[in-house]
């Protein structure tokens, strides 16, 4: 079972990069309306990063008075609202401690603002930068129709270290290889619960209702289920800041990898069950985020069966060349995303730490899966003064 598992994820994976290379841009319908953007900031002790956010935030190639900018300040106790007073922006504090979480921030700022004023909403973690060109894109996307957008989420700080270059490439890997992919495909991204785009008849009538520790995951499980799918802007960027090293991000990954494991547990089989029980493909394809294993699992799970097959089976055997084969497939999908990220000797020299990074990432699934680790609903990630 194993095997068809993960023969299943490596090859769905590598039709799609495939399909990257040969297939072209998806054409948007043309509109000259120019949409009115609330542009909401949830930020949990972000002083020393949300500054140069709302900089950017600022410089972006859209009329200003088609967008206005509201930083919720969520539980700080440190200097994010001191912050942001420098800059011409809307300040939201929350002081809820004990219903803490970037869920139940973003559901009170929608209860908030007056949604009836703005025609899209944009949501960007207060650790990022956006693109000058950012809401431009993002206003062709709801001009043709999408309610829900994902944007190009990539690295901004690619060079600090090998931990930041590696993440740079499986970003790349996931943005274009998969993501946009699927979107020429004519087929569902998903949420990754920063930098997203929605219409806001959406989300005035249904509001927030994922207050999990993977809100992002949960909110996509529940637009799939009620025929809402998630369009990817592959020219919409934002550029989040990323942990320089594995301590400093250890916690954040916890909490991410708690919070995909937790949903795909209580709706991804629910999604692909729907999906047949209906026959609709689509909504097949939208549970596969949520059933198959993220790209650095996908390759320790198959590490381990090629080790297995080592000590159960003969150098020969059909399981241990099938597991050397995925691990080769994957290896062809690292390849392809390092040429489209450029820069082959600063990756290359990364790669050097790729057991540390896999071994690493082993440990946070485990804990995730197993439960052992139970994911806080709102930290901040460690950051270096």
């Amino acid at each position: 079972m194993l095997l068809v598992y993960l023969s299943a994820s490596t090859l769905y994976l590598l039709i799609l990069a495939v399909f990257y290379f040969i297939s072209k841009e998806r054409k948007l319908n043309f509109s000259p309306t120019i949409n009115h953007f609330a542009v909401i900031v949830p930020a949990h002790n972000e002083e020393l990063l949300v500054g140069y956010l709302c900089r950017s935030l600022l410089k972006v190639n859209y009329p200003q008075k088609k967008f206005d900018i509201f930083i919720v300040a969520d539980n700080c106790n440190d200097n994010t609202v001191e912050v942001c007073k420098q800059y011409p922006v809307s300040i939201l504090e929350r002081h809820d401690p004990d219903n803490a979480g970037k869920g139940q921030a973003l559901d009170w700022a929608l209860r908030t603002i007056d949604l009836d004023r703005y025609d899209a909403v944009f949501m960007v973690d207060a650790d990022n930068y956006v693109d000058q060109e950012i809401l431009i894109e993002l206003n062709k996307f709801i001009n043709s129709g999408e309610q829900a957008i994902q944007c190009y989420n990539a690295v901004g700080n690619r060079d600090d270290s090998w931990f930041t270059q590696l993440l740079f490439v499986s970003r790349t890997i996931g943005n274009l290889l998969y993501h946009e992919a699927k979107f020429r495909l004519g087929l569902s991204s998903y949420l990754m619960g920063n930098g997203i785009c929605f219409h806001a008849g959406l989300l005035r009538e249904r509001g927030w209702t994922a207050f999990s520790v993977g809100e992002d995951w949960e909110y996509y499980a529940q637009l799939v289920e009620s025929g809402i799918m998630v369009g990817f802007a592959s020219r919409a960027k934002v550029f989040h800041q990323e942990s320089r090293s594995l301590n400093q991000a250890t916690s954040q990954r916890l909490r991410w990898s708690s919070g995909r494991f937790k949903v795909s547990k209580t709706l991804g089989l629910r999604l692909i069950v729907k999906g047949i029980r209906e026959r609709n493909w689509k909504i097949i394809d939208a549970s596969f985020p949520l059933i198959f294993p993220n790209y650095s699992l996908q390759i320790n799970m198959t590490l381990a069966g090629l080790i297995l097959s080592l000590f159960i089976f003969s150098t020969t055997s059909f399981y241990l060349l099938s597991f050397a084969f995925l691990l080769g497939g994957q290896f062809l999908l690292f390849i392809m995303g390092s040429f489209i990220a450029g820069s082959p000797l600063k990756i290359y020299r990364a790669v050097l730490y790729a057991p540390v990074f896999l071994a690493w990432k082993l440990v946070i699934d485990i804990l995730s899966f197993t439960g052992l680790y139970q994911g806080k609903k709102w930290i901040c990630t460690k950051r270096i003064k």
